[in-house]
């Protein structure tokens, strides 16, 4: 990605994080706390109603952030779902313990959740750390009806830790960093926040990748969706060739900014609630 790429990249990013991002329709949504595989205190938010779809946000956001101030989580409850979205370990209201985390520790968390909650049948939404989380979760066993990767590639499932290195680098270096801007927008964004340094990167230390031959044993239907202008964890195109029931739809927008056009949120709800293989899904889709 060259400078000014990376350096709109920034400033979108420190908009998202800093919750500026598009005007949504007001939303009234429950929330509730629950203790994790280690006990750790999460928190989570729940609107709408019909069948649980579980969202799960990017690294330097949370549910509002991401989802809600964005409309997506108001377009997928609008399409008869009901929408779980919570704030990861060290993020939002959840809890950030001190320490080191053991690997998968995002992972863990949501299947917490989905024993909290007796979900038995659900669908899953997963953008950038959280895609990374969602895929992690399927080659552990989880079988969500249908799932969607969002804001990530082919190096986000196979070369997790060098997706997860620059955003290390920034937290700990701040202004000293490789790319400064992005550095002192990264550690503004924390400060805003009031987020956890050591935290974030322990829990950024705890993703791992994930053989090929697993990803080629996961038999959910996947719908990769990302901005037509977001290279940022890999090729989309690779990373839906991994399944064997994939597709890849791509939106206006980088890697913040697709999140803000209102066809990201319609797409995956759609796909979401569509009964057609990935395939058929995305052809139509794309006329």
């Amino acid at each position: 990605m060259d400078l000014s790429r990376r350096k709109a990249l920034a400033s979108a990013l420190f908009a998202l994080a800093a919750g500026r991002a598009r005007a949504a329709p007001l939303f009234e949504a429950q929330g509730g706390q629950y203790a994790s595989f280690d006990g750790t205190q999460l928190f989570y938010r729940r609107m709408g109603q019909g069948p649980p779809v579980i969202l799960l946000h990017g690294f330097l956001s949370d549910g509002p952030r991401m989802w809600f101030n964005t409309g997506i989580a108001q377009t997928i409850a609008g399409a008869g779902f009901s929408v779980i979205a919570p704030d990861a370990r060290a993020h939002g209201l959840s809890a950030a313990p001190a320490g080191s985390y053991p690997k998968d520790v995002l992972t863990l968390d949501v299947e917490a959740l989905v024993r909290l909650l007796k979900l038995k049948s659900y669908r899953l939404f997963g953008y950038a750390m959280g895609a990374r989380t969602a895929v992690r979760m399927l080659a552990r066993g989880a079988r969500p009806e249908r799932c969607v990767l969002g804001g990530t590639g082919a190096a986000g499932a196979l070369d997790v830790e060098r997706v997860v290195r620059p955003n290390i680098e920034t937290v700990r270096s701040g202004r000293s960093a490789r790319d400064p801007r992005l550095g002192v927008l990264v550690q503004s964004a924390i400060r805003l926040q009031k987020l956890k340094p050591a935290a974030l990167i322990a829990v950024l230390s705890s993703q791992i990748s994930t053989p090929r031959a697993a990803l080629a044993a996961i038999r959910t239907p996947i719908l990769v969706l990302d901005g037509d202008k977001d290279d940022q964890e890999g090729s989309p195109s690779e990373l839906a060739a991994l399944f064997p029931s994939a597709a890849v739809l791509r939106t206006a927008g980088d890697h913040v900014s697709a999140l803000r056009e209102p066809r990201f949120g319609q797409l995956a709800a759609a796909f979401l609630k569509s009964d057609d293989p990935p395939s058929r899904f995305a052809a139509a889709a794309a006329l």
